[in-house]
């Protein structure tokens, strides 16, 4: 887990999961959790820093991390694209994770270093 401070106030974190087996056609491996960002301090680069940060670990580990969104989090897709995330498919549950009650697709996205 990663935080964000700006003048010793907590304004964001985001976490990383490590997946041991993968789930079906969903593969195994280093994830980028969710990321927080204090509703005043978002479209500042708080996100894409916290998300440098995990990256940056995971790469110390290996060369590909994982993400995945609801297929309607437009604002998490663009974000992580700007890291080189590309979809991998949709699926209606990642690891024990479903989106809207099982009422949305969530879609797996990759990157590699």
């Amino acid at each position: 887990m990663v935080i964000a401070e700006v003048n010793g106030e907590l304004v964001g974190a985001a976490k990383t999961h490590f997946h041991k087996q993968g789930d079906g056609d969903v593969p195994a491996g280093h994830y980028l959790g969710g990321v927080l960002v204090a509703p005043a301090h978002r479209r500042r680069g708080i996100g894409s820093a916290l998300t440098r940060a995990r990256l940056e670990w995971i790469w110390s580990h290996t060369d590909r991390a994982y993400y995945f969104a609801n297929e309607h989090n437009t604002a998490s897709i663009q974000l992580h694209e700007a890291f080189g995330f590309h979809p991998l498919g949709a699926f209606p549950e990642i690891h024990g994770v479903a989106a809207d009650d099982g009422q949305s697709n969530l879609i797996l996205f990759a990157a590699t270093r």
